[in-house]
């Protein structure tokens, strides 16, 4: 493979890591609420599967209550290759680890870099596998090509932040949702795809006055069931332990996920959800504009809330006091 060849398919999230000093209550929400896998587990950190890879969430011992890393699998070592060689044309500073660092993560190797709002991007090809039984209330997750789930993050300047999933992973934008708050357009949701999952990454905008409301670098990030029964048995989990529904069970009108939120030990929001569209590449319409979150249900039918939270609002004023970090 050349610098300039392209990388769509053959990019998909492998591992998220998550900073916190509320293990316990971690470990209880993956755990019994979310219904993973415990694999390893110390005072400074915990480690989820939900397939056959050793590690796919990671909760480490760090006061930053967000999320720190997202690990990116890659097919090959080709493919790796032409994604360094397009940081190094950046001029992108790239750590490599093939140590106890690498093995922290579940992985054989990886590389390492800054990306958009200070999220750190880890790249690796060949993931540690586990053939031990997997002991969680869940009968399955959708991994696989399409990886292990996708996450959303608010951005200040989404057109460039676009433009930097396109430049590393050559991602394509599926569809838009245009949202409205009372009689004024409020807020526009970009969802980008890097393979045949519908979007493996959404950047949602205010139009207008370019403010972030969230305090942490994602505002959520989601995983698959395998049937509607395992989506059923962890809503009801996560109200028999207690979980913060965010939102209620409802149905995106662009993937057709039936999904639920609920508030993470950190605050940032997790969706389950289940039967989420996969993508035809000969048959997809491009360009589609949706003009709701939720064809039904999430408890905001419709239209997107036009209250903000008082801890909205002051995110969103705390956000224009600087620039949102991008690496070009």
């Amino acid at each position: 493979m050349t610098m300039n060849s392209n990388v769509f398919g053959a990019v998909r999230m492998g591992y998220l890591v998550v900073g916190s000093r509320k293990i316990d209550e971690w470990k209880r929400f993956v755990q019994e609420a979310i219904g993973l896998h415990l694999a390893s587990e110390s005072s400074s950190a915990l480690a989820f599967r939900m397939d056959a890879h050793a590690r796919r969430l990671i909760i480490e011992n760090d006061p930053s209550e967000d999320v720190i890393a997202v690990g990116w699998q890659l097919d090959d070592d080709a493919v790796l290759q032409v994604i360094l060689d397009r940081l190094k044309g950046r001029g992108v500073q790239i750590d490599y680890f093939c140590d106890g660092e690498a093995q922290v993560r579940g992985v054989k190797s990886l590389h390492r870099f800054v990306g958009p709002k200070g999220l750190i991007i880890e790249l690796f090809v060949d993931p540690l596998l586990d053939d031990t039984p997997l002991d969680m209330p869940c009968s399955a997750f959708i991994t696989g090509a399409a990886g292990m789930g996708h996450i959303s993050l608010m951005s200040r300047e989404p057109q460039r932040n676009i433009a930097f999933w396109q430049d590393l992973f050559d991602a394509r934008v599926s569809d838009t949702i245009a949202l409205a708050r009372g009689k004024r357009t409020a807020l526009d949701v970009y969802f980008l795809r890097l393979n045949q999952r519908h979007h493996s990454i959404a950047i949602a905008a205010t139009r207008g006055v370019s403010i972030d409301m969230f305090k942490t670098r994602i505002n959520h990030f989601n995983m698959e069931v395998a049937t509607l029964d395992d989506l059923s048995a962890a809503y009801e989990r996560c109200i028999a332990t207690g979980c913060k529904l965010s939102r209620g069970v409802g149905q995106h009108p662009n993937d057709k996920e039936l999904s639920f939120y609920v508030h993470t030990p950190s605050g940032f929001e997790f969706e389950i959800g289940w039967d989420a569209l996969a993508i035809d590449e000969a048959t997809w319409q491009e360009g589609m504009t949706y003009r709701n979150m939720s064809t039904w249900g999430h408890e905001i039918p419709g239209t997107f809330s036009s209250e903000l939270s008082l801890g909205h609002l002051v995110n969103a004023v705390r956000s224009l006091r600087g620039e949102e970090y991008l690496p070009w």
